[in-house]
């Protein structure tokens, strides 16, 4: 056994007071400031105290989840909505417990930390799915057979075929499994823990930064370590922020360390924002990153978050969709779509001179445009017209000649 270096049970040694002493100082002192400088553990959950993690992810998993889902049915003239259909409302009440929000948000949070995110079928006598269950992304492993068929394992050691588990998959390299943005991005979101931390240090430590105190004459090894642990008491603390130290004998202090503002620490702060922004697709100004941003090209940005940003998302769902919770002899004839319109028309003026051309030509009546505005249609709504003073370029030729 060991106490401050030394091994009691080595008693044939003997060693002086002062011996002792110095070890004990050594010990007492030298956890009197925290060490901060050891290397960050990002995990995908702990990450989410990084408040743009936060707001990526909750970005993306808030809005996925407000988007209207519906089953549509192809017709010889277009489509159909479905209202009676046995999967029509699936995604709407995938189980007791939860809502259409509800899954979309745990599938997307659970693919943009973890990478995947999966949803067990269960299913009736008809291969009907009835309910989605949600499995955590550590809960399950796919495993892909030397026959090339996928079967998932669960926790507790039961294997699903594909055709029962929902998989939403982030990037992946082999097309089975999804890299995790945390686990890809850790040494980038280690530095963005680091500066929070120094911040956290800077204040914690009242505002100042480390210096030298300088004394003119040699101190004794007791005066020493005396005199280190009146000076870390001093000036330790936010409570003791800006108090005046007490130095003794001549001794003076001087400050060597770079400032923040020198180290440029807000500008790597803000920095790591925007590249945090930038693995997760989301344009900084949607995070509070208004820097770059104007009047002017915010609209534009919100365009391309949803189809650069959200589509491949939304395109994974629909046709994990369309593939699992729809029946063979279903598919191709059925199938699932998100409603975008919200999301992708523009501000009252646009979409109001969009509507009067679309109009004016015969390729949207009046409920058509009242639907897309989620207005009730009135009786009459639904003729087409076309200006009067418009007629085909050869009748215009015809009637001149005929004219003369």
């Amino acid at each position: 056994m060991r106490i401050f270096g030394f091994d009691i049970r080595r008693s044939a040694r003997r060693f002086l007071s002062s011996e002792f002493e110095d070890a004990v100082n050594k010990t007492l002192t030298a956890d009197m400031v925290a060490d901060k400088t050891s290397r960050p553990v990002i995990t995908p959950e702990g990450s989410l105290a990084l408040t743009a993690v936060w707001a990526c992810v909750r970005i993306l998993s808030e809005t996925v989840g407000t988007l209207p889902i519906h089953l549509y049915r192809r017709m010889p003239k277009g489509r159909e909505r479905q209202y009676t259909h046995p999967s029509a409302h699936i995604l709407q009440r995938p189980n007791s417990y939860s809502t259409c929000f509800d899954l979309m948000h745990f599938l997307m949070i659970s693919c943009t930390l973890w990478g995947n995110g999966y949803a067990r079928i269960y299913r009736d006598k008809l291969y009907r799915p009835v309910q989605l269950k949600y499995y955590h992304p550590a809960k399950v492993t796919p495993v892909l057979t030397d026959n090339e068929e996928l079967f998932y394992r669960l926790d507790k050691g039961e294997m699903l075929a594909a055709s029962d588990m929902i998989h939403l998959k982030g990037l992946s390299t082999d097309g089975i499994v999804g890299k995790s943005p945390i686990a890809v991005h850790r040494d980038n979101l280690a530095l963005s823990v680091s500066a929070q931390t120094y911040g956290e240090m800077f204040f914690n430590q009242g505002g100042n930064m480390s210096g030298i105190f300088k004394y003119p004459s040699t101190l004794k090894p007791e005066a020493y370590e005396r005199l280190k642990r009146d000076l870390l008491a001093q000036s330790v603390g936010l409570h003791k922020a800006h108090l005046p130290l007490l130095l003794e004998g001549g001794m003076t202090y001087e400050r060597v360390s770079i400032p923040p503002e020198d180290a440029q620490f807000i500008a790597t702060r803000k920095f790591q924002k925007t590249e945090i922004a930038t693995i997760y697709g989301v344009p900084p100004h949607m995070i509070a990153d208004l820097e770059r941003s104007t009047n002017n090209n915010i609209e534009h940005q919100a365009m391309e978050f949803v189809r650069y940003c959200l589509m491949p998302y939304l395109v994974r769902l629909e046709e994990e969709f369309n593939r699992k919770l729809l029946r063979e002899d279903e598919f191709g004839e059925y199938y699932y779509l998100f409603s975008l319109n919200g999301l992708l028309r523009g501000d009252a003026k646009t979409r109001s001179e969009f509507y009067k051309n679309m109009n004016i030509v015969g390729a949207l009546c009046a409920n058509e445009i009242r639907n897309l505005e989620d207005m009730n249609s009135y009786e009459g709504g639904d003729e087409y017209f076309v200006q009067m003073n418009m007629q085909p370029v050869k009748q215009a030729i015809d009637g001149g000649k005929k004219k003369q």
